[in-house]
């Protein structure tokens, strides 16, 4: 089976990580990969071929992408006798466009919540559609979505995932880490901590990441006259050394649909505070530290509770951590994936 994958990105964070896991797994499992990588940024890390797994890097405008996709991808399917296409999140009408004529098997990976749809045109082309947790496959039925649907969890390569020791860490240092976006809700963060550090609990929060609400969230450090405390850090590998002291990490978005640096924390042992909102419930069933994901004020609450609770709240989620390992492992995934893959072929679903 010749597999190919697209990935249109424009900001490096966990997704894109995800797919180029996700396609040298497929790859080192037998199956001939090729991603087709589109980006208008310069990736932060070299992105090779080797064995089963091409790679196929450009990068272009979205407006340029938008007009030579569908010969592109149509292209590519005859030139490496590909079988099965996965598209991701952008362009997948466009994409998808001749292969249905090329008799071409399609499957979208959705990896957002898609509230700012209302109907399901864009995946018209498809043949079926993976969702990373239930949240984004209920939300795919309910925009009309009605070829076969899948939940395949995210995961990570738990092998390559560096730990650090659980006793270094400080209850007072907080880490935020993901894509500067306003459904993140850094700002959340930003105002929690400082109406915390108010109430005179000595909390010191970096947030690392790279995004369009950069200058934004900077502006609203410097009004709340936070700056010795809070921290812009931009880009930061997530295996880096820097990352080993930090007691508690945060995620407060309002519509994460999965959240794979839940997994990478809860593997090491740290304290999360997340919303109750999105795939986080999924991950995190009954977990006490999760706020209502409205409420500002209880974010604020359970982040209190997870500095002044500290010992009790790291032995449990001490206690997840032989299940994300198994369940969120990255070669776990890639055989659901191509469970799905076979299933296309033999048009059995």
């Amino acid at each position: 089976m010749n597999t190919l994958i697209t990935l249109y990105t424009t900001a490096w964070g966990g997704a894109e990580e995800s797919v180029l896991d996700l396609a040298r797994e497929i790859a080192n499992k037998g199956v001939e990969t090729t991603v087709l990588w589109i980006s208008n940024y310069e990736p932060h890390q070299h992105l090779l071929s080797g064995g089963n797994f091409k790679l196929i890097c450009l990068q272009l405008s979205p407006k340029v992408y938008s007009f030579l996709a569908p010969v592109l991808v149509a292209y590519l399917c005859i030139r490496y006798r590909i079988q099965i296409v996965n598209l991701n999140w952008r362009f997948v009408k466009e994409e998808s466009r001749y292969l249905k004529y090329l008799r071409v098997r399609t499957v979208a990976t959705v990896r957002a919540i898609l509230f700012d749809k209302d109907n399901c045109r864009e995946f018209d082309n498809t043949d079926a559609v993976i969702g990373v947790s239930e949240a984004v496959t209920h939300r795919m039925k309910e925009i009309g979505y009605r070829h076969p649907l899948f939940t395949i969890y995210n995961g990570i390569n738990v092998s390559r995932l560096k730990t650090f020791n659980p006793s270094n860490y400080h209850p007072t240092l907080i880490l935020s880490m993901s894509r500067l976006v306003a459904w993140k809700r850094i700002d959340w963060t930003i105002k929690a901590v400082n109406k915390l550090r108010r109430k005179g609990i000595p909390l010191i929060l970096d947030i690392y990441g790279e995004g369009s609400e950069w200058d934004n969230l900077n502006n609203l450090i410097k009004s709340l006259q936070a700056s010795s405390y809070i921290k812009l850090r931009d880009y930061i590998d997530n295996n880096s050394s820097k990352l080993s002291k930090y007691g508690i990490f945060v995620i407060p978005s309002f519509k994460e649909p999965f959240g794979r640096t839940i997994v990478e924390n809860v593997l090491r042992e740290r304290v999360l505070v997340g919303s109750k909102s999105g795939g986080i419930p999924e991950l995190l069933p009954d977990y006490p530290l999760l706020f209502q994901y409205q409420n500002f004020s209880d974010y604020v609450k359970k982040i209190e509770l997870a500095y002044k609770n500290y010992p009790q709240y790291q032995r449990l989620i001490q206690s997840y951590k032989s299940h994300f390992k198994g369940k969120f492992n990255m070669a776990r995934v890639a055989d659901d994936y191509i469970k799905v893959y076979n299933r296309l072929c033999k048009n059995v679903i």
